[in-house]
């Protein structure tokens, strides 16, 4: 089986639904962050990978009734970010919220999600 992940920017790593109706698109980041260039451009990919099905159409077309209105970026990782990514998520959460997309961060094994002021 094929390990997808924010290194493989050509697969959206899993789809999910909230009770609200508010559909998800998980990524999953299995590997420690290392505050390298590298890894930051393959969240950006991902990230823009997930936009680009969202605002182009094909989730539409896989998920009828599904719009970027509401539509939530959740990265699953198996560490909390780095200064590198933290430093990413208050822009990036700032470019999204005009289209109405949120994003959120989920340390796995951890209950709550990273909020807002945790990347200041």
């Amino acid at each position: 089986m094929a390990q997808h992940g924010v290194h493989d920017p050509t697969t959206i790593d899993l789809v999910s639904r909230r009770p609200d109706g508010a559909l998800v698109l998980v990524m999953v980041e299995q590997r420690p962050w290392v505050g390298s260039d590298q890894r930051l451009r393959e969240l950006q990919d991902k990230v823009n990978a997930y936009l680009s099905f969202a605002l182009d159409g094909q989730m539409q077309r896989e998920f009828p009734g599904s719009s970027a209105q509401g539509l939530v970026l959740h990265l699953d990782c198996a560490q909390a970010p780095d200064e590198t990514v933290r430093a990413l998520l208050g822009p990036l959460r700032s470019a999204l919220k005009p289209l109405g997309v949120s994003f959120e961060v989920q340390v796995l094994g951890q209950a709550t999600l990273w909020s807002e002021s945790d990347t200041q």
